[in-house]
């Protein structure tokens, strides 16, 4: 072993300095997770969108930090944070839209929950059950930018931007309408109903209809529109006829249009017209009826059955409409006359009204005219039975033979019809009259009279008898053939002496059958009579059970020609 040698000079030690700038490779992984997060927070600064808040009704099926915006199905956003407004009344989604979405937060964008809906315009967010309910967005057209929205309580049911074109319809009545009911053409769907509005100065309905594409270029300025709520029933002379558009429509109602007479060429409507909703398929198809003729009607019976809207009739051609019934007062009559005012339309006259005033000319009054020269002629007004299952009655103008004389003043603001009793009221009068005659028959009397004359005709047998009995003597001294003559004579007699002796005896007793069958006419007589006084009040308060025929009517006379 060497032992170094203490003298031996060493060399001098060199001191090493650590560097501290120097990173251990263990630091790497946080430096890198480190820049990536600062990389993602940055991008998702930079791709996100603005922040908005949403006021809903419900948070019902919403959830934070997973509940999606779309738009058009496509995902623009999502749900942050969910809370109550500072009245507790609403709740408040706190939205961020996606950068590529920040156009949609402007004035007039609408907000909405889509859940899965089931009423009258179907079913809709099906989807939702599956992936959960969502905000949907129907974006604006402002410049207007906007933070906070008010969310829609049910989805719109027009989006802006939607094919198609919107129309009013004037209504007189809802009926069983609703929005989101459907319009039809000829049973295809081509629409729906969007909202109504009822204006409270003038009582003016009107209904906001949408026409979806293609289909809003089948309304033209001759479209007619009507309620195709329900089902129309019609019995006539054809059959019995059964009218619907879809069962959706019977159930919630419905709206049907169609070109009127000659609608097929004419120009198609735009956007925002007005058009008038009828009531029923007949009236809105019928042709234009023009001005109406108000008239007044006074009837001095009952008119139970007739109602307002009644038809007034003209030799089979319906001219106009019944518009009120009420009584008339101020008359000195003792009965109390019902006054009815009616819209009579001469245009339905069709030739007849042409030709008349080809000859005497298109006036303001020229229809009153030719009404008072057919009252000249003999029209009257006359109340008729129009159903005899529902008791309903209409009024029929006609001409009645040898009517009195009347006239029509054409100068009147509503000029008065002349008017004739009813047939049916004149045979209820003379059923009356009838029934009231059979009461006053005594029939018990003519029974009494009739036992009485049976009586004596026995006693004038028996005398007659006594008398043949007295020449018996001398009837007996004649010869053989005689007497087996007066002996067949004396055996018919006794006969008939035994026939009035039974007969007798059947009057007297009392459960004789002559007496009995007497007793019974005369009570069947008595019902008979009772039966009728109670059809003749019967009649009176129910003229629908009264099966008659109608008589022919009489033909029209032809218009004199008008002198030049």
């Amino acid at each position: 072993m060497t032992v170094a040698d203490p003298d031996t000079p060493h060399a001098e030690p060199v001191v090493a300095k650590q560097n501290r700038l120097r990173l251990s490779l263990v630091w790497l992984v946080p430096i890198v997770a480190l820049v990536v997060g600062v990389v993602l927070v940055a991008r998702s600064f930079l791709q996100s969108g603005p922040e908005i808040t949403i006021a809903l009704r419900s948070a019902e099926g919403l959830e934070a930090g997973r509940t999606e915006v779309r738009f058009k199905e496509v995902t623009v956003g999502k749900v942050l944070r969910i809370g109550l407004s500072p009245d507790r009344k609403k709740v408040v989604a706190t939205v961020r839209l996606d950068k590529s979405a920040a156009g949609l937060a402007v004035e007039d964008t609408r907000f909405w929950v889509v859940r899965p809906r089931i009423g009258s315009a179907g079913v809709s967010g099906l989807s939702t059950l599956l992936s959960g309910s969502y905000i949907g967005v129907d974006a604006g057209a402002s410049e207007e930018t906007r933070r906070e929205f008010d969310g829609l309580d049910a989805p719109p049911l027009v989006l802006r931007g939607e094919p198609g074109r919107s129309f009013v319809l004037d209504a007189a009545d809802l009926g069983s309408l609703d929005v989101g009911a459907p319009v039809y053409f000829r049973r295809i769907r081509a629409g729906r109903v969007v909202g109504y509005t009822l204006d409270a100065a003038t009582k003016a309905l009107a209904v906001q209809i949408f026409i979806e594409s293609p289909h809003e270029a089948l309304v033209s300025k001759a479209t007619r529109f009507w309620h195709s709520s329900g089902i129309d029933v019609a019995l006539n002379a054809g059959g019995l006829t059964v009218n619907a558009q879809s069962l959706a429509s019977v159930l919630a109602g419905g709206i049907a249009f169609d070109y009127g007479p000659g609608g097929d060429a004419a120009t198609p409507a735009a956007a925002g017209d007005h058009f008038r909703l009828y009531a029923a398929e007949k009236a809105a198809l019928a042709p234009d009826d023009g001005e109406p003729l108000r008239v007044r009607m006074v009837f001095d019976q009952s008119l139970r059955g007739l109602e307002v809207g009644a038809p007034i009739d003209l030799l089979g051609i319906e001219l106009g409409t019944v518009r009120e019934i009420a009584f008339v007062t101020g008359t000195k009559s003792r009965s109390l006359p019902l006054a009815v005012t009616a819209d009579l339309y001469p245009q339905r006259m069709g030739r007849l009204r042409e030709d008349f005033r080809q000859a005497s000319g298109n006036g303001a009054q020229a229809d009153a005219k030719l009404v008072a020269r057919l009252v000249e002629q003999g029209l009257r007004a006359q109340v008729r039975n129009g159903n005899l299952l529902t008791g309903r009655l209409y009024i029929s103008l006609d001409f009645v033979p040898k009517a009195r004389r009347a006239s029509f003043d054409v100068a009147a603001a509503v000029p008065t019809l002349p008017t004739v009793a009813g047939a049916f009221s004149d045979m209820q009068t003379q059923l009356a009259e009838t029934v009231d005659r059979l009461s006053k028959v005594r029939f018990d009397e003519i029974g009494q009279n009739l036992n009485q004359t049976l009586q004596s005709a026995g006693a004038a047998t028996s005398a007659l008898q006594l008398t043949l009995q007295g020449a018996d003597a001398t009837i007996r001294q004649l010869g053989p053939e005689a007497q087996q003559s007066l002996a067949g004579l004396r055996e018919t007699l006794a006969s008939a002496q035994r026939a009035l002796d039974q007969a007798g005896r059947n009057l007297a007793a009392d459960d004789a059958p002559l007496q009995r069958q007497t007793a019974q006419t005369l009570a069947e007589l008595q019902r008979a009579a009772q039966a009728m006084r109670t059809l003749a009040d019967y009649l009176q308060r129910h003229p629908e059970s009264l099966l008659r025929g109608k008589p022919d009517d009489p033909p029209v006379p032809r218009l004199p020609e008008s002198k030049p």
